[in-house]
C-alpha cells in the first residue's frame, strides 16, 4: 500500500464522482505555460508541493491590473512583480525543490475579509464512512493558509457559519448539510480506490456565492486542529477506536 501519494493524483482520483468533481478547484502541473493560463483566468491561484503536508512551500500569488503580488506562507515577505518572467524567476527562487501544482484560488472568506476553510474529519466503522467532526479554521489578518502552522485559529462550526458568515440557524443547517453529503461522497469514492485506509480529513472553502469547493483530502488527518473544540474532539476519539 502506498504511504502518500500526490495531490493531483488524490484529485484525479475524487473527481470520478461527477458530483465530487464539479467541487473540485481547477488544477494543473505548474510550469510557464500553465502558469500564464491560469492567471489569465484567475485572479488568485496558490502553487503547492505536489508531496508535502502541513501547508509547507505554499505560495499565493494575487493577479493585480498591472502587477502580481506573490505571497510565499513560509516567508512574512511579499514581492510585487510585472512579468510573467520575473514571476516564474521568483517562484523558482522561493518554492521547495519538489514538483509543484498550480490551483485555482477560492474566495473563502469571513464577513471581516479573513481566509477561512473548514476541515471535515471521516472515519470507516464497519466498512461504512461515518463524519467524526467539522470545524472551521479562519486565518490570520494577512495569513497565506488557515492552519495551525500558519497562525490560523481554530472555530467551531456553528460560531464560524453564524458569527463569522452571518448565516442563520436554517442557512447553518443547509451548509452542514451540504458539508456532510460531499465529505461523505468524496470519501466513499477515495476509500474505494484505497479499501485498507479508514481515516481521511478533507479540506473546504465556501465561495462568494456560497458553492462548496474541495482543496485537498488528507490521508494522515491530525487532531491538532479539534483541540478546543472538546465535543468533538473526544467524538472522533470514540470512533477511532471503533474503526476497521
Amino acid at each position: 500500500m502506498l504511504k502518500e501519494i500526490s495531490k493531483i493524483d488524490n484529485a484525479k482520483i475524487l473527481s470520478r464522482n461527477r458530483y465530487v468533481a464539479s467541487h473540485i478547484p481547477e488544477y494543473h502541473f505548474l510550469s510557464r505555460a500553465s502558469l500564464r493560463s491560469m492567471l489569465n483566468k484567475y485572479h488568485t491561484v496558490y502553487l503547492k508541493p505536489n508531496n508535502s503536508c502541513q501547508g509547507k512551500g505554499v505560495i499565493r500569488i494575487d493577479r493585480r491590473s498591472k502587477h502580481y503580488l506573490v505571497k510565499p506562507r513560509d516567508r512574512n515577505k511579499t514581492y510585487r512583480l510585472a512579468t510573467i518572467d520575473s514571476l516564474m524567476h521568483c517562484i523558482q527562487q522561493e518554492k521547495m525543490k519538489r514538483p509543484y501544482l498550480i490551483q485555482r484560488g477560492i474566495d473563502s472568506y469571513t464577513n471581516k475579509g479573513r481566509l477561512f476553510d473548514i476541515r471535515s474529519h471521516l472515519l470507516r466503522i464497519n466498512g461504512n464512512w461515518e463524519l467524526g467532526a467539522i470545524i472551521g479554521r479562519v486565518a490570520t489578518k494577512r495569513g497565506v493558509t488557515t492552519n495551525a502552522y500558519s497562525g490560523g485559529t481554530p472555530v467551531p462550526i456553528r460560531p464560524l457559519l453564524a458569527d463569522h458568515l452571518g448565516l442563520d440557524e436554517k442557512q447553518q443547517e443547509i451548509y452542514i448539510d451540504e458539508l456532510t453529503e460531499l465529505s461523505l461522497q468524496a470519501t466513499k469514492t477515495f476509500g474505494k480506490a484505497f479499501p485498507k485506509w479508514t481515516e481521511f480529513g478533507l479540506d473546504i472553502g465556501i465561495d462568494k456565492k456560497g458553492k462548496l469547493w474541495i482543496y485537498e483530502i488528507n490521508i494522515k488527518p491530525g487532531m491538532y486542529v479539534f483541540r478546543k473544540d472538546r465535543p468533538s474532539h473526544q467524538r472522533i476519539m470514540q470512533m477511532k477506536k471503533l474503526k476497521s
